[in-house]
């Protein structure tokens, strides 16, 4: 039987007109409501176009790029872009986005009629990199109904894909995708761009690998055909196609002086790749005792372990002991014996009934266990090696005077993020000491500063890592914006000190290191490439000494020696000499001073300037200071104090450093710096979001302030950013926008400090690419808004993820690296 849309529109010449299309739009919705069965799995992630938003091969549709994934889409020529006298549109069009928020995609474009054509002494044709965004959301429950605004090409000097835009989506079924939208086109004389007034699309999905699709904007008209790979090829959670498509309706011809004429090409191929940075989490309790402990309560009936989330364990290498956990339902809710917890509570303030009755029944229940021998030191020695093998160091453990083991140690191993440390520590502690229910407490530092705690009972820290009922509280977290950890660590009998001692094992790291010119009229991509290699030798607790250079791997042609951007390649030298300290200012001993030198009312009482000094956080304040050579230009001496807390939402720091230029690699550089800013970070936890601020004097002596939104999706971090900074002999300042790319290039777990060296990798490597906004040119300049390359205080706080609320919401990471 024949289709009733057989004869339709892709039947037909182009040169009919627009109208053509329209019926062609009817087809595809009629043949798609004729197969009403078609399974949901026909459908498919929204995926980037060329015009540099996700949507179809030309035009938007309202959906977004999923929360947390990347998308890469390229186009073999350059879709909507001027016709050159020489190229037409033949080139490269290529697009990279992410879904930034659960509302808002970005993306950036490049299109490009040649790659390594010089513009200044040959037809290049156009070179543009421009920055896009589009917001957006459904309307109904079922997804049916989606709206999106949007703008491309914002910001840059050409202009020459500028527009904003609104769509409306509509999914009626499954397999099709009904789009309508209003655009509007830049003012610029040499705009190009096909969306501007009305513009509408269908997509016909009748395959879970096949999608067909029409489009129509600006008089013209396109169709095009997407075939995906089947999922099991590609790893979990990846989304690839390959395309074609063809105009058909609408021409856009030129006639240049001399009589030559070009026009837009009528057909071209595109392939796109959607990568997921990480799995979107399920909402989870925003309270820690909801994870790790049962709620102070009455006694209760065992019931079913309520569904968790999980996380991944690839990268940390299993245990060789197992863990065994009693798993036997509970039969009280209640709190851990004293033994495993920290009185912080006020001296003289009373428990509530409900707690003291919870514990009562605890005590009761305690008692009708059958007894344990105590820990002795035997175990106390082996879980100090358990925890060397797994790759910590100046590990000290023993006995508080309540009976619960204390364990201290440095992490230097689980570089890309402590939690894993954190996680893998006290698997063994559950792993060593849960047949005895001992009460624990464990403190993990990185360079020697305490970062995190927990205390608990470790056969209950069994059960909550197997997913067990928990009897009794499985940790309590502390932060040292919270609490002072030292408090953890006090009356402590030292059983093992000094175990794998940080100093005795230098660390060499090694990293890519690229610098890129990237749509320049020299070319598409210039870059120079090296290794990094960086020695640090641990000193004394909190002290390092490190020497880096660079040893050059590759340069493209227009970055060698004489060539336009040969003055900033890299070369092969040692460019850094500098020994650092970090310490916690001890605002407890100062605030005591300074309230006996007032003769206030708290001189006689400690306990209170404690809790006052708790109450503000000022454990939290920790400082760094370095002296030496920081890169090929500069010397001198660094400082920086970083303040966290409570929960660790907000962050405050300031910076400052004296620096004297010792050589002539640029001699545009000013010969003394002075640099002085302060920082402020606030952390949305539920999006895992951070809004960044800083302002003051840049390393090269400018002064501005830099705005930025940084999204982390596990260890991934994409920043988007606006700086405007200005010198003190320019007329004017200069604004620019960029997007930062930041992601660990090592594993989870790093070698271990058991070597006489230990190798790693950079647990945070960062990449970034940035334009001019609001100027008439879009010259180059690398030195507005440089930081000095020396802070190292949120690096060592897991790269400013350390607060509270961040070890809160990484619960599943941690129980899974537990389960290691």
């Amino acid at each position: 039987m024949s289709h009733p849309c057989e004869t339709g529109v892709f039947r037909l010449k182009a040169t009919v007109g627009a109208l053509l299309v329209w019926p062609g739009l009817v087809c595809v919705t009629a043949s798609a409501f004729a197969q009403q069965s078609v399974p949901s799995s026909t459908q498919v992630a929204p995926t980037l176009g060329a015009s540099g938003a996700s949507g179809l091969a030309v035009t938007p549709t309202a959906p977004l790029l999923p929360w947390g994934s990347l998308g890469i889409a390229y186009d073999s020529q350059v879709v909507g872009g001027p016709v050159n006298r020489v190229h037409g549109t033949d080139g490269h069009n290529l697009v990279a986005g992410f879904g930034l928020l659960p509302n808002l995609e970005i993306s950036g474009r490049i299109a490009a009629n040649t790659l390594n054509t010089n513009a200044y002494t040959e037809n290049a044709g156009i070179r543009d990199l421009s920055f896009n965004f589009k917001a957006g959301a459904p309307l109904d429950r079922d997804n049916r109904w989606y709206v999106a605004v949007g703008a491309t090409d914002l910001g840059g000097q050409t202009g020459n894909f500028r527009s904003v835009y609104g769509v409306l989506t509509h999914r009626p079924i499954a397999s099709v995708d009904l789009s309508a939208g209003l655009a509007r086109r830049g003012g610029a004389a040499n705009v190009s761009t096909p969306l501007d007034g009305p513009f509408a699309s269908a997509a016909y999905r009748p395959l879970s690998w096949l999608q067909t699709h029409v489009e129509y904007a600006d008089s013209k008209a396109w169709a095009g055909a997407r075939v995906y790979a089947p999922g099991n090829w590609l790893p979990a959670g990846w989304q690839a196609h390959i395309g074609a498509n063809v105009r058909v309706h609408g021409d856009d011809r030129v006639t240049f002086p001399g009589g030559v004429t070009q026009g837009s090409a009528r057909g071209w191929v595109s392939v796109g790749l959607n990568i997921p940075l990480f799995k979107v989490p399920t909402p989870a309790p925003s309270t820690m005792a909801s994870r790790m402990a049962p709620n102070d309560g009455a006694p209760m009936a065992a019931t079913s372990p309520a569904p968790r989330m999980t996380f991944s364990t690839q990268g940390l290498p299993a245990s060789d002991t197992p863990l065994v956990a009693d798993m036997t339902p509970r039969v009280v809710v209640a709190k851990a014996p004293p033994s495993a917890r920290v009185n912080i509570a006020p001296a003289g303030i009373g428990i509530s009934s409900e707690a003291q009755a919870a514990a009562d029944a605890m005590a009761r229940t305690a008692a009708a266990l059958p007894p344990v021998a105590p820990v002795d030191d035997t175990q106390l020695v082996a879980l100090g090696e358990a925890l060397r093998d797994k790759g910590f160091e100046d590990i000290a453990i023993g006995r508080a005077g309540d009976g619960a083991v204390v364990v201290s140690l440095n992490n230097a191993t689980y570089n890309a993020n402590t939690a894993d440390g954190l996680g893998v520590a006290l698997g063994v502690i559950a792993r060593r000491l849960a047949d005895q229910r001992a009460g624990y407490r464990l403190v993990l530092m990185q360079r020697q500063l305490a970062i995190v705690g927990v205390t608990g009972q470790a056969d209950c820290l069994a059960q909550w890592i197997a997913d067990g009922p928990p009897r009794c509280t499985a940790g309590e977290l502390y932060t040292p914006g919270t609490t002072g950890l030292n408090a953890l660590l006090t009356d402590t009998r030292w059983v093992v000190e000094g175990r794998a001692p940080s100093w005795a094992t230098p660390r060499v790291i090694l990293q890519p290191v690229l610098r890129t010119a990237v749509a320049t009229e020299y070319g598409v991509l210039d870059h120079s490439l090296a290794l990094r290699a960086m020695l640090q030798q641990p000193l004394w607790r909190g002290a390092w000494a490190e020497v880096a250079g660079n040893t050059p791997l590759h340069d493209s042609d227009d970055y060698k020696q004489g060539q336009v951007f040969g003055n900033s390649r890299f070369v092969s030298q040692t460019d850094r000499y500098m020994v650092h300290q970090m310490f916690r200012v001890p605002v407890e001993s100062m605030l005591g001073q300074l309230i006996r030198i007032t003769g206030g009312s708290e001189t006689r009482n400690p306990e209170k300037i404690r809790q006052l000094a708790e109450r503000w956080g000022a454990a939290a304040l920790t400082a760094h200071v370095a002296t030496g050579r920081i890169d090929a230009n500069y010397r001198g001496h660094y400082g920086e104090l970083r303040w966290e807390p409570g929960e660790g939402r907000h962050k405050f720091g300031v910076e400052a450093g004296r620096f004297d230029r010792v050589t002539y690699y640029d001699p545009n550089l000013p010969i003394k710096s002075r640099t002085a800013l302060a920082n402020y970070r606030y952390a949305f936890s539920p999006t895992r979001t951070y809004f960044e601020a800083a302002a003051g004097q840049f390393l090269y002596n400018d002064r501005g302030v830099r705005l930025g939104i940084k999204q982390w999706f596990d260890d991934v971090a994409i920043t988007v950013y606006v700086r405007h900074s200005k010198f003190e002999w320019a007329a004017q300042g200069r604004t620019s926008a960029g997007i930062e790319l930041s992601l660990p290039l090592t594993p989870r777990k790093d070698m271990s400090p058991t070597y006489p060296v230990q190798v790693v990798g950079n647990p945070r490597w960062s990449y970034g690419i940035e334009t001019v906004v609001r100027e008439q040119a879009n010259v180059l300049n690398t030195t507005q808004g440089v930081g000095a390359n020396v802070s190292m205080l949120d690096r060592t706080f897991n790269f400013d993820r350390a607060g509270l609320a961040y070890f809160e919401d990484q619960m599943p990471r941690i129980r899974s690296a537990a389960r290691q």
